[in-house]
């Protein structure tokens, strides 16, 4: 179904306007992690794209999206994705992990701020190094391998 005018003035997603549900979005977005994690990082790629482009609401497909144009060596968009993915979800832990390690993949040198944004990373890191999971267990390596 092709959104008319006034739904797209009203703010409705095409996701939304198709009735591409939450489940299915995250089904996809399962099938991207899969293909990045097999090494086609182009297939991973385009699956997200289009995911963040039907519903751009989704912080899961921009945080995913983030860490595959991470591995694709390119930091800046890796770095647009997760601000994307951090200002729709500001306190999951997952989105501000994906936030600082693309943060710290932006070469120190690249441009202006790069002592802040690794300040900022740190930051991030240590508030999420409590606890358990796998997100910890991750942001305390981060912080390790950053030294003082």
């Amino acid at each position: 179904m092709i959104p008319n005018v006034d739904e797209l003035k009203a703010g409705r997603t095409l996701a939304e306007v198709q009735g591409f549900t939450e489940e299915l979005g995250a089904a996809v977005a399962s099938l991207a992690s899969r293909e990045a994690g097999c090494g086609d990082l182009e297939v991973a790629r385009g699956i997200l794209e289009g995911l963040v482009v039907t519903n751009p609401r989704d912080a899961l497909a921009w945080a995913l999206l983030s860490q595959v144009e991470r591995l694709r060596g390119d930091p800046f968009t890796a770095l647009l994705c997760a601000g994307a993915a951090a200002q729709l979800s500001p306190e999951d832990r997952q989105v501000r992990l994906v936030r600082a390690e693309a943060l710290l993949a932006v070469p120190s040198e690249a441009g202006v701020g790069g002592a802040t944004r690794r300040e900022v990373a740190r930051g991030d890191l240590e508030s999420l190094q409590s606890g358990t999971d796998g997100v910890a267990r991750r942001a305390g390596a981060l912080l390790r391998a950053l030294g003082p």
